[in-house]
């Protein structure tokens, strides 16, 4: 289940990318999808707390700065990148209590100029920095001690950097373009945290 987890958030925030990049330039469109991601970040955060106890808050508020840092670097309209730099700077300041860190922030804008590469250098270059923001989202400083990582943490650390590269070689396939996610997906993540903090204490 850990492993699965640590591929989920990086296949979450590559989501968010290619949503991104699907907005015209200059365009955003992004501030009802901000919202709903906020609204449901405060209503995640009672639960999250009650079922991890780590004092951290939960990753709708990484996602949320993520993505106005992605829209800024699309757009590049001087209020986003206002947002942006705001973004980041509260990223900084909460440091220690962001789920994935400064990693797992910066992972949507990553996979956001990941997606616009075109060249094939650029792509390589682009694909291996999510890569290995992601692997440093899960596991933080701790993969500068790789060789001395238990098994658990190697397959984990592979995992996370290989989700992105994954997820991005089968965009590059052409497929019939799915529905988007409506507003009643957003209640999900809340929902399963009450749900596994009801277990923890059932068992």
């Amino acid at each position: 289940m850990r492993i699965i987890g640590r591929l989920a958030y990086p296949l979450f925030c590559l989501a968010i990318a290619a949503n991104v990049v699907r907005q015209p330039i200059s365009c955003p469109i992004g501030l009802k999808y901000l919202s709903g991601i906020l609204l449901f970040a405060i209503l995640s955060q009672w639960p999250y707390s009650r079922y991890f106890d780590n004092g951290h808050l939960n990753i709708l508020f990484v996602i949320a700065l993520g993505l106005v840092i992605a829209q800024a670097m699309h757009h590049r309209t001087p209020g986003l990148i206002l947002s942006g730099i705001l973004a980041l700077m509260t990223t900084i300041a909460l440091r220690p209590v962001l789920s994935y860190g400064v990693a797992g922030v910066l992972l949507p804008p990553a996979l956001v100029i990941a997606l616009q590469a075109r060249k094939l250098e650029l792509k390589i270059v682009c694909w291996s920095l999510s890569a290995l923001l992601a692997a440093i989202a899960n596991v933080g400083s701790s993969i500068l001690l790789l060789p001395d990582l238990p098994t658990m943490d190697h397959a984990v650390i592979i995992a996370a950097a290989l989700a992105p590269v994954l997820g991005l070689t089968l965009l590059q396939v052409q497929v019939p373009p799915l529905r988007s996610v409506k507003g009643w997906l957003y209640p999900v993540y809340p929902i399963h945290l009450l749900l596994l903090s009801s277990l923890s204490i059932s068992f």
